[in-house]
């Protein structure tokens, strides 16, 4: 036998033990599998847990709550004593009117960039 002959030889005994090793690791982690399952079922029996409530909706792996869905704007103006800050969008604020209520201008609040 050639030295090359033996070597594809041992890389064919080599190649057989690894996909043996995993088969092995596969039905391992199909057994864990399994026992995990087993476990959630109860827990969820056990606390009377919905799907909804565990965020399950059947349609797909469960994505993480993202909170608000809105488009997310940079604040337009801030009030100088508080700090507070208002985008621009929707009623405006206590600290905003009651300037204005005073006589105050709107633009002297705006963010300079």
């Amino acid at each position: 036998m050639t030295k090359s002959t033996e070597l594809d030889q041992q890389i064919n005994e080599y190649e057989a033990k690894l996909n043996e090793l995993h088969k092995q690791r596969d039905a391992e982690r199909k057994g864990e599998r399994l026992h995990a399952i087993a476990a959630i079922k109860e827990l969820i029996k056990t606390h009377g847990f919905s799907a909804s409530e565990l965020g399950l909706s059947g349609k797909g792996p469960a994505k993480a709550p993202s909170g608000d869905k809105r488009n997310m704007v940079a604040p337009k103006y801030q009030d100088p004593a508080s700090g507070k800050t208002w985008t621009g969008r929707g009623k405006s604020p206590a600290w905003l009117a009651a300037h204005l209520a005073a006589g105050r201008d709107r633009q002297e609040f705006l963010i300079q960039n």
